[in-house]
């Protein structure tokens, strides 16, 4: 297989560009061509669904913690802050 076309693919699953549809048709594409053969096809497509599915896992992860630290460097009342609030409360509360 050309490695030129490998590098585009690994690039776009890297991108999390690519779909597990879209790997499928390419692999299908180079074969038509005989620019691979169908069990180099078979391997090629598992390896690229399988980056694109840790590039995605990967994404969300980062997606996820930057959400999380920007949520925490806002001035909103976490959970904590609240329960701390109403115990205040019902101690003033049992004062009157």
């Amino acid at each position: 297989m050309d490695n030129t076309i490998k590098k585009i693919l690994l690039l776009a699953t890297g991108f999390g560009a690519i779909t597990k549809e879209k790997i499928k048709k390419l692999v299908e594409e180079l074969e038509k061509k005989g620019e691979i053969s169908a069990k180099e096809g078979k391997k090629l497509a598992e390896d690229l669904i399988e980056k694109s599915k840790k590039q995605s896992h990967n994404i969300r992860e980062t997606i996820d913690e930057q959400i999380k630290k920007t949520i925490k460097n806002m001035p909103f009342a976490t959970k904590q802050d609240i329960k701390n609030l109403e115990k205040k409360i019902e101690k003033l509360s049992k004062k009157k």
